[in-house]
């Protein structure tokens, strides 16, 4: 079973935790009045004034609406005839001055606080989107291609990306000179048919682009993933489903170094914060099984595979070097999620 030695250091380290959790919650809180909601200039003020409070780095909130009508997908992909079942094309607009979340997690400092960058554009940005019923099915919107950056740029070789949406990342690859071939594996056919009667046929790229019609856990071993140069996993819609799924990809102990996940490190905070609060109980001398029940249920099963990774372990925390280690190790945090 891990331990600590008590000291100082320890000791502040443990505050100093409790308090990025606890400041994280509060900044949140105090910019949700202000999301999705026009930004007049009083207001502007009054959240670059929180953002200042909170040491969240930014120069203004003006983001330049070219990150999306620049992007190649938005100018050469259009959407405007897609017609399939109860999916049906949309035209929306993201008003001027319209607060909205730029990209998924940022960590902030060597705790736990992090932020979603903010901002808006200072005209009308229309952005296409597929709606099913009243509420967005799929759209290139700008939180998603941000966040996707990191597997554009490592996209090389013989890609795969396991979850197909409309296209965005598996076009994108395809237009980089080292790219050689994108492969998809995608669970649900209707949107494979959708694709492949009004997306596929705009792409015009001569490279070879491969559709698998099958369920991603059923792809996802060594023997498959081995044929492909670089791997990007991207079939959750966020956070909320997104621990669950990568959790049971973890389970499968894949042991392949070429992959990446989408917003991994926004899926990763949760257990990151079960963890520091399974730690600070152990510091405590408090009951493991008393820490466990106060988990939210969604959650409870995490807490306890935190608990049996942290029974195999012997050794003893003296710095905070050595707790912060543990905290933020994405490979702890994987194994932890394996058992």
């Amino acid at each position: 079973m891990i331990t600590f030695e008590k000291n100082k250091e320890i000791d502040l380290s443990m505050k100093n935790l409790l308090l990025s959790m606890f400041e994280v919650n509060e900044y949140l809180s105090s910019i949700l009045d202000y999301n999705e909601k026009f930004l007049s200039t009083e207001n502007e003020k009054e959240l670059m004034h929180i953002l200042k409070k909170y040491n969240i780095p930014y120069n203004n909130l003006k983001y330049d609406s070219k990150i999306l009508t620049d992007n190649p997908y938005y100018k050469n992909i259009k959407l405007e005839n897609v017609h399939f079942g109860n999916v049906r094309y949309e035209k929306t607009t993201i008003k001027k001055r319209t607060l909205m979340s730029m990209n998924f997690h940022n960590p902030l400092g060597k705790y736990l606080f992090h932020y979603h960058p903010i901002g808006h554009f200072e005209t009308d940005v229309d952005l296409p989107a597929l709606k099913e019923d009243d509420k967005v099915w799929m759209s290139p919107a700008v939180s998603e291609i941000e966040s996707m950056r990191d597997g554009i740029d490592k996209g090389h070789g013989k890609c795969l990306t396991m979850g197909l949406g409309i296209g965005v990342l598996p076009y994108l690859w395809l237009l980089k000179d080292e790219v050689e071939s994108v492969t998809i594996v995608e669970f649900n056919k209707d949107i494979i048919n959708l694709f492949d009667t009004y997306i596929r046929p705009q792409f015009k790229i001569d490279k070879k682009l491969k559709i698998i019609h099958g369920d991603a856990f059923d792809y996802y071993r060594e023997d498959f993933l081995s044929q492909f140069d670089y791997i990007y996993v991207d079939f959750w819609e966020s956070t909320e489903d997104g621990l669950d799924f990568y959790t049971k990809l973890m389970e499968k102990k894949v042991d392949i170094s070429n992959i990446d996940y989408w917003i991994e490190d926004s899926i990763l905070y949760d257990v990151k914060y079960i963890v520091a609060l399974y730690l600070f109980a152990v510091y405590e001398g408090k009951s493991i099984l008393d820490f466990i029940s106060s988990i939210d249920e969604d959650f409870k099963a995490i807490a306890k595979k935190i608990n049996k990774y942290f029974k195999t372990r012997n050794d003893i925390i003296k710095t905070e070097d050595e707790l912060l280690n543990i905290i933020h190790s994405k490979e702890i945090l994987k194994k932890i999620l394996s058992i």
